[in-house]
């Protein structure tokens, strides 16, 4: 990865680019990344900045909107993980559509909500609007 620009003149625009450096806890980065790095190739995908991970260090570059996303995106994801829950490419594709929406409630709170059913299998909302539902159930007995 070259070495990012502090500015760059596009025309009448000028453009700036930010880097941020996050430190990962130890138990939590290679949940986050997944097997084969298959969460963060997900990441990639789905942020505009660019991530570079060595280690526990994140470093991410691009646009100070994209970083800052990309930073409010890694820590729902540790979160998730420090709550003991599966962090899948799904989940990481549904915390950044969480994100950029501008929901209130926290894609973290979202994707941990655990519901159990009859045959005591764990199943859990993947969307705001389905914990809003479940939640909506148990506050509303008929």
């Amino acid at each position: 990865m070259s070495e990012p620009d502090d500015t760059r003149d596009t025309g009448n625009a000028e453009r700036t680019t930010v880097r941020s450096n996050l430190d990962l806890p130890p138990e939590a980065a290679a949940p986050l990344l997944g097997s084969a790095d298959e969460n963060l190739i997900a990441l990639e995908r789905a942020l505009g900045a660019d991530i570079h991970v060595r280690g526990n260090s994140v470093t991410l570059t691009g646009a100070p909107a994209d970083v800052a996303l990309a930073e409010r995106v890694l820590g729902q994801l540790v979160t998730l993980v420090g709550r003991g829950q599966p962090v899948t490419p799904d989940a990481v594709r549904r915390t950044v559509g969480m994100l950029t929406q501008g929901l209130s409630d926290a894609p973290a709170d979202v994707l941990s909500l655990d519901i159990l059913s009859r045959r005591g299998k764990t199943i859990r909302p993947k969307t705001l609007n389905q914990k809003r539902y479940v939640d909506a159930i148990d506050t509303n007995t008929i």
